[in-house]
């Protein structure tokens, strides 16, 4: 019967999980001899001190990680609290009380000191599964800070990879802008000898006003992302820096991907979503022992010291112990809608964790497609901007040999800047790419 009720009180097995994970990665797999992933420090691959700076700054003042590690200190205390009710408990007690019980009876003083003890037998470990649950919970908020730590870092390099690649677009965009001033002054003098109409220097005119618009949008973006980041490392501002001398190289090669068992098994999110699910099972047992007796043993031993009216003061030793046991029999069904309510959250976690493992899974992918399409994007580009500069060239040479006029040189300019600008922005996303793709995989900071 024992074995029997102490089975009702474990914790329900965990479910399945509702799909299958895939044996590959279908968005893309890095080559063989790919770096390992690092999953601590991984922001130092990219190779910038500034950057490593930044990543440092935020970890150590960031706000949002205060309030995680917060969130451990008050875990950590609760499990602590747990903890301390499975053990027996010892208390001081004291009092003094002066009267008679009857008309009857003479005035007595009575004047008491000593312990008190009791516990409560854990029969069917009610206690063990709800210091178990508060044991997850503190796993659970410990990894919670490690997640928004490996966030926190990626999104520090996320903001340092975009504000060098606006800076550059800005240096791009004012080109574009002189190139066209130069431009509309050279139509104006060919306007005034004859040799163009007034429609050519207003469609200059319209190309100049988008292009100091788009110049003024870079540069608010800019700061914009400035201060963002300025948030991120808990200051209040970032210096503008000195430019990255990495940006123009090839990029980070994606790390060695593990394998999608393996990624789940690394990341926090992932991890703490299975602590919940353990934590809520475990909670669910809690609640069915209600359904069971405690049991509780109780001790006390005190000094009574009795005086009564008209005699002497007499000190005796009073001890007593005893064992009790209570068993709910009604209770209008308030324990069962309690277990069905820790059921209901059991079930929740584990849609919970499945969500988290789906959306660790899609991370890595989504971070493959965009890296693999800001790669091909990036090649082509170079080759457009190879061909522009090769025209630029050209046009230079056919002018300075009065085979052509400067309005052409100055055309072909603006579609080299044009296509510089969109160098930079295939750059920059693939070095973003880059970043998610660690982000995906870290396990640790």
């Amino acid at each position: 019967m024992l074995s029997t009720l102490l089975g009702c009180a474990t914790p329900p097995s965990l479910p399945a999980r509702s799909f299958d994970l895939p044996a590959q990665w279908s968005g893309g797999k890095a080559a063989a001899d790919a770096p390992t992933q690092r999953t601590d420090a991984w922001w130092t691959d990219f190779g910038s001190t500034e950057l490593d700076a930044l990543v440092e700054s935020a970890l150590q003042a960031n706000r949002d990680l205060r309030v995680a590690a917060a969130r451990v200190a008050q875990a950590r205390a609760l499990a602590d609290g747990s903890d301390a009710d499975r053990l027996p408990q010892l208390g001081l007690v004291a009092g003094a009380t002066r009267g008679r019980d009857s008309g009857a009876d003479p005035k007595a003083d009575v004047a008491y000191a000593g312990f008190r003890a009791s516990w409560e037998l854990d029969v069917f470990s009610g206690k063990a599964l709800a210091s178990a649950a508060s044991a997850h919970d503190a796993q659970g908020a410990e990894l919670a800070q490690q997640a928004a730590r490996i966030a926190l870092a990626a999104e520090v390099a996320t903001a340092y990879v975009e504000l060098q690649a606006l800076a550059r677009r800005e240096v791009v965009a004012g080109e574009g802008v002189a190139a066209l001033e130069r431009q509309i002054a050279v139509a104006r003098r060919r306007f005034d000898a004859g040799q163009l109409g007034s429609l050519d220097i207003d469609r200059y005119t319209s190309e100049l006003r988008q292009e100091k618009a788009n110049a003024a949008q870079l540069h608010g973006a800019l700061q914009v992302r400035q201060r963002q980041l300025a948030v991120l490392v808990g200051a209040v501002q970032v210096p503008a820096g000195a430019p990255w001398a990495g940006w123009g190289n090839d990029g980070v090669a994606a790390p060695a991907a593990p394998l999608p068992a393996e990624l789940l098994e690394r990341r926090p999110d992932v991890k703490r979503g299975a602590l919940a699910v353990e934590a809520a099972a475990a909670r669910v047992g809690v609640a069915k022992t209600d359904l069971y007796p405690r049991i509780q043993i109780d001790w006390a031993g005190r000094k009574e010291r009795l005086r009564v009216q008209g005699g002497d003061a007499a000190t005796t030793l009073v001890v007593g112990y005893g064992v009790s046991l209570s068993l709910p029999i009604f209770d209008g069904g308030r324990i069962r809608a309690n277990i069905a309510i820790h059921e209901a959250r059991a079930q929740e976690a584990m849609a919970e964790y499945e969500k988290a493992m789906l959306g660790a899974l899609a991370d890595v992918e989504v971070a493959f497609t965009q890296l693999n399409t800001s790669e091909a994007s990036v090649a082509e580009l170079e080759q457009a901007m190879i061909a522009s500069t090769d025209a630029a060239a050209k046009s230079e040479r056919l002018f300075q040999a009065g085979l052509t006029d400067l309005n052409t040189v100055l055309d072909v300019r603006r579609s080299r800047l044009r296509a510089q600008d969109a160098l930079l922005q295939a750059r920059g996303a693939r070095w973003v790419a880059a970043v998610s793709i660690r982000r995906a995989f870290a396990g640790a900071v």
